[in-house]
């Protein structure tokens, strides 16, 4: 965990998100950290330590590394890796699959809207606007679903783009979702965005299926 916590966190301009998620039967943090031909470049640890947290914390203080995974980012020592969880590993990321050249988004289903909100919210670490929200009406196994995402690439290849999304049972009502990653609460709607501590998500109805997101 230390190495991992190191390669991260250490020296970077800002952390590198990392994916939390359940492979061979076990839990492992990973991270995405380059492409070759096309194929993502996936460096992971398996985890026996806390697996619900939001972010992994990491410092180097005296000659002594701490990494510790935490519930906020609230302690200013720390430098914190955002913890996106997946719902199930993609496909496109196993040694089998084949490097598809066709234009369309790489698909990636989270377990929360918090793993949705991190990912969304990620470039404000560089001063730069948070990504849009999408939300569209999807037929899922047969039974129409609300799907809300953000499109985003890791990297600096822009040749790959992925689309992360979780999947709602009802519509939500409000135009804006309201993050704050130094607060344990999960993120909600809301029709304001004056609340100080927050970050705030635009939410944007399209008016049918994503083209290039291919849902089932």
């Amino acid at each position: 965990m230390k190495d991992f916590g190191r390669l991260v966190c250490a020296l970077e301009r800002a952390p590198l998100p990392i994916f939390s998620l359940t492979l061979n039967k076990e839990h492992i943090f990973a991270v995405q950290t380059d492409f070759i031909e096309g194929r993502p470049i996936i460096y992971f640890v398996k985890s026996l330590c806390h697996t619900d947290g939001q972010y992994l914390a990491y410092r180097i203080t005296g000659g002594i590394e701490e990494v510790v995974v935490v519930d906020s980012a609230a302690n200013p020592t720390f430098v914190y890796s955002p913890i996106i969880k997946v719902n199930k590993f993609p496909p496109y990321f196993t040694k089998t699959a084949r490097v598809d050249k066709k234009s369309g988004f790489i698909i990636v289903e989270l377990k929360d809207l918090s793993s949705l909100a991190k990912i969304a919210a990620y470039k404000t670490i560089y001063d730069e606007p948070p990504l849009p929200l999408f939300l569209f009406k999807a037929n899922i196994n047969n039974n129409a679903k609300f799907v809300i995402g953000a499109a985003m690439y890791i990297g600096e290849s822009e040749t790959l783009s992925y689309f992360y999304y979780i999947v709602l049972e009802n519509e939500p009502k409000d135009p804006f979702l309201k993050f704050s990653g130094q607060r344990i609460d999960q993120p909600s709607f809301s029709n304001r965005i004056d609340e100080h501590g927050h970050i705030y998500l635009k939410l944007i109805k399209l008016f049918n299926n994503h083209p290039l997101i291919g849902l089932h």
